[in-house]
């Protein structure tokens, strides 16, 4: 059992390997040709306990095209070993379980290597105006220490081994359960899981 300050350090320790990232594959330099990027979740608030990184980028008006024209450009970036595409916007596949809570957008995931491991880079383009995810998390300075423990604490309880969460379990999960319940232990989480499954 990590302690509260191992949890935070090693958070701690995640974060700043990610901004090293994101600065070295020139990332935000690439989406800002036709978007305006910014770093969201736990990326954002501190709150990593797997090598994960979200990135929301806003068009004024989207277009799949321009999405498609900076593939080429994360290919040849050194470290990314692959480049994925999917749309969720025309074809959202709401017929599958597994894809009804993902973002309604386009989505371009990057997979580069680090002497870390393999780091998983999730981008979302949306249209300014039109919000690409159903719910907004809080900023890291409205989150208290203690429900930050707790948020670490309940995602270490349910990672992957390689990488995501059991159970269906999505990061906006563990924010509702702590910061809008009142959550902070295993059972307690997992009965809200429970309850909120029987109830879709």
């Amino acid at each position: 059992m990590e302690s509260q300050y191992e949890l935070l350090k090693r958070a701690d320790d995640i974060h700043k390997e990610a901004q090293r990232i994101i600065n070295e594959l020139g990332i935000f330099s690439i989406l800002e040709r036709i978007s305006e990027p910014s770093v969201i979740g736990s990326a954002e608030n501190g709150l990593m306990v797997w090598p994960d990184i979200d990135i929301q980028a806003y068009m004024d008006k989207l277009d799949i095209d321009k999405v498609l024209d900076l593939l080429k450009d994360f290919a040849l970036i050194p470290t990314v070993q692959k480049v994925q595409f999917s749309n969720f916007r025309e074809l959202r596949r709401d017929h599958l379980k597994s894809k009804r809570r993902f973002p309604c957008g386009y989505y371009v995931g990057l997979r580069s290597i680090q002497p870390s491991g393999e780091w998983k880079i999730d981008i979302w383009f949306g249209e300014k105006g039109a919000p690409i995810n159903d719910y907004e998390l809080p900023k890291s300075k409205d989150i208290t220490e203690e429900q930050r423990i707790a948020i670490l604490k309940l995602k270490r309880a349910w990672l992957n081994e390689g990488g995501g969460y059991m159970d269906g379990v999505i990061s906006t999960d563990f924010y509702r359960a702590v910061l809008e319940q009142g959550i902070t232990t295993e059972k307690g989480f997992k009965d809200y899981i429970k309850n909120k499954t029987s109830n879709k």
